[in-house]
């Protein structure tokens, strides 16, 4: 059953409807899932940078700005009689964008405003009006803060600490009254605590027996007995039912705090000495040094979470249920996404972290349901956002918003007719998980990191799909050379022995032009690679970390992992859409998977398969662009059909402008995502134009209709 927020407009919260369903509750208007998208792309904006002055608090050490309130309030509003002086919060600004060396030095909280069970049983952990925040008004008095105590308490001593006196929290350091600073901040929020340099997470779960230690300590260092994993695991499920791990926005905190986000989790005062003495292998403290807190990477935890809990109900399949919930809470995405039968020359994950991340923050609570967009947004670094104010009046599907903002952010999804993936009888995320492209192959050891900047360039939703520019290359010349081998006289790098092989004729003919741009691009770099005049290639290209264009260089390693493992290469040459039959010479190099790549396509007298492409495009990430500005690439083996007939580009402009727009569309040539194919690709003609048409089921109307 669908519902809405408590706001009389909201997004309809519909992510467990099929598609199809919701396609129909609009069965009047004839719409496909399609074209409510298109509705929805009207409503498309762009991030701006709200964080360039960043509002914080620092605890005030000025006897005399101290307010003179002696009262507290407690959780159910009655004021009581307070035994100590409130203390003061002072606001100071700050610049992490252009000031990063002092801009980023500051606390970033992580909590939940509600209170979380353990607090509810604890009156102690219900008062407010200890700590007084300064008024952003000059003149009017400091008002009490609408932190809880005991909050504060925590932040304020792990910021002595750690000796960083600036503090950044939600509740107070955005103006709750300022709609146009609220929004600006939710759509802002992850940069937040990307940048801090001490992000913190308060979770309520307090340890409190020395077992409880124990069995953390094991965890952390690989090495719970067989006999303590029934409590370990009932552990794990106590600490992520903790309130803080089943919110939207905490989990966007935690994400995006990344490898610097620390989990405080707080324990009895008779375990300190036990905490201090747990160490870890380098014989530095496992749990910290603050008194009262364990203080743990919320990486490491969820990493030594998740390798457990895939353990553990692989061993014992009655645990299943409760594994897969801490994993669904906690799991770590760079052990849950791997795939195990991939070759090891390959990153061991070929899929985007995207749905997982979308499925992750529908199962979290939250009060206005269309705030998830900006979470996801926010996650998934997506610069194109959507306009919430005019979709929440509008009524949009929860579900086509999210198909939307993937799609506008360049998100690939498969959209060949055979095989069908994803249907419309799938909800939002079993149908993106299903249509997402599964076969990347990240050149790289952090894998979902590539995956994610694999996006199509500034793409524009049409009725007939996804326009985006690139380079077309057909496919031609496949060389399968056998593994080379490097003998401890050899100088040469692999590439620059391609380049000599291509020249030279040893594949048939002389390749002169690719010969030539793969030497041109070696002495281009930063460095070459040759190491030294006597000194033997080791198989590890130098100088992948040092050439300015990353994707080049990673290209480059991935020919020279080819030749050294006898790996198959197809050349390619670039494709002018206006001189689709005319053959030009190769000037780039595509890499099979295996050995077996192309070998059951028949090659002619040439050693060409038939027609095969491949689309490329290549967009750096903008030096002087919007923060967190990531690059984008894509290197898709295609199926293409060309248009039918060429129609002259004067004749459009008799029609109206909708005519006009389908005529500019079948002049484009369509392309059918096959597979990710990895390559190294040199050009000098500008993009070009294509069109990626809409999975079928997508422009499937209501049979209601």
């Amino acid at each position: 059953m669908s519902k809405k927020d408590d706001e009389p407009n909201a997004v309809v919260q519909d992510t467990a409807e099929p598609l199809g369903q919701i396609r129909d509750r609009n069965a009047a208007s004839e719409e496909s899932i399609a074209s409510a998208v298109l509705g929805i792309q009207q409503h498309a904006i762009t991030r701006n940078n709200w964080i360039k002055s960043l509002e914080c608090l620092y605890l005030a050490t000025d006897q005399d700005s101290e307010p003179t309130g002696k009262r507290r309030r407690l959780a159910n509003g009655e004021s009581v009689a307070s035994f100590y002086t409130p203390q003061l919060l002072q606001r100071t600004y700050l610049d992490p964008v252009s000031d990063p060396e002092r801009g980023r030095e500051y606390v970033a909280v992580s909590y939940t405003w509600e209170f979380s069970e353990e607090e509810e049983e604890q009156e102690s952990c219900q008062s407010f009006g200890g700590y007084f925040i300064e008024s952003r008004k000059t003149g009017e008095p400091a008002q009490p803060s609408n932190v809880r105590d005991v909050v504060w308490e925590r932040v304020l001593h792990y910021a002595e600490h750690v000796k960083c006196d600036t503090i950044w929290i939600d509740r107070e350091c955005v103006d709750q009254d300022n709609a146009k600073e609220k929004e600006a901040a939710i759509q802002n929020m992850h940069l937040v605590y990307s940048l801090s340099r001490k992000p913190i997470a308060l979770l309520t779960h307090t340890i409190q027996t020395a077992e409880e230690l124990d069995l953390i300590v094991s965890l952390l260092l690989g090495g719970l007995k067989e006999e303590e994993e029934s409590a370990a695991l009932d552990l794990l499920d106590e600490i992520t039912l903790d309130l803080w791990w089943q919110r939207a926005w905490t989990f966007q905190e935690d994400y995006r705090g990344s490898t610097r986000m620390t989990l405080l989790i707080p324990h009895t005062s008779n375990l300190e000495l036990r905490k201090q003495a747990a160490r870890d292998i380098s014989n530095r403290p496992l749990l910290g040094t603050l008194a009262g807190e364990i203080c743990i990477k919320s990486t490491d935890f969820r990493r030594c979470a998740t390798e457990f809990c895939l353990r553990r109900k692989e061993k014992q399949p009655d645990t299943e249920a409760i594994c897969n919930r801490i994993l669904a809470t906690a799991g770590k995405y760079n052990v849950l996404l791997q795939d195990n039968h991939l070759p090891s020359a390959y990153s061991t994950i070929s899929r985007s972290m995207t749905p997982t991340i979308l499925t992750d923050i529908s199962r979290r609570g939250i009060q206005n349901e269309s705030d998830r967009l900006a979470i996801a947004a926010n996650c998934c670094g997506y610069n194109v956002r959507l306009d919430t104010t005019a979709l929440n009046k509008c009524g949009s599907s929860l579900s086509l918003c999210m198909l939307a903002l993937c799609l506008l952010n360049g998100e690939v999804m498969e959209n060949h007719p055979r095989p069908r993936r994803g249907t419309l009888k799938d909800d939002i995320f079993t149908y993106l998980s299903k249509q997402f492209l599964r076969s990347f192959r990240p050149p790289v050891d952090e894998g979902l990191t590539f995956i994610k900047s694999c996006r199509f360039t500034d793409p524009i939703l049409t009725l007939s799909g996804t326009q985006t520019r690139g380079h077309l290359w057909r496919l031609g010349k496949v060389i399968r050379p056998r593994p080379l081998k490097r003998n401890k006289y050899c100088t040469l790098s692999p590439l620059e022995t391609l380049a000599t092989d291509l020249q030279y004729r040893k594949y048939g003919k002389s390749y002169t032009e690719l010969a030539t741009s793969l030497l041109e691009w070696i002495q281009e770099s930063s460095a070459t690679s040759r190491i030294g005049k006597h000194q033997r290639y080791t198989g590890r290209n130098p100088f992948a970390q040092a050439r300015p264009w990353g994707w080049r260089s990673w290209m480059t390693s991935e020919v020279e992992t080819a030749l050294l493992e006898g790996k198959p290469l197809c050349l390619a040459s670039v494709v002018d859409p206006e001189k689709r039959t005319e053959h030009r010479p190769y000037s780039a190099i595509f890499v099979g998977e295996d050995a077996d790549d192309w070998g059951d396509e028949k090659e002619d007298d040439d050693g060409r398969v038939p027609p095969s492409y491949v689309f490329t495009s290549v967009r750096p990430a903008k030096e002087h662009g919007r923060l967190g500005d990531i690059p984008k690439h894509v290197s898709l083996e295609v199926e293409l059909e060309w248009p039918e007939h060429d129609r002259n580009p004067k004749d459009d402009k008799a029609l109206p402008q909708m005519e006009q727009e389908r005529s500019s569309e079948s002049r484009l040539p369509k392309l059918y995502v096959k597979r990710w194919l990895n390559g190294l690709c040199f050009w000098e003609t500008c993009a070009q134009p294509v069109l990626f048409p809409w999975p079928a089921d997508l422009l499937a109307t209501s049979s209601k209709s």
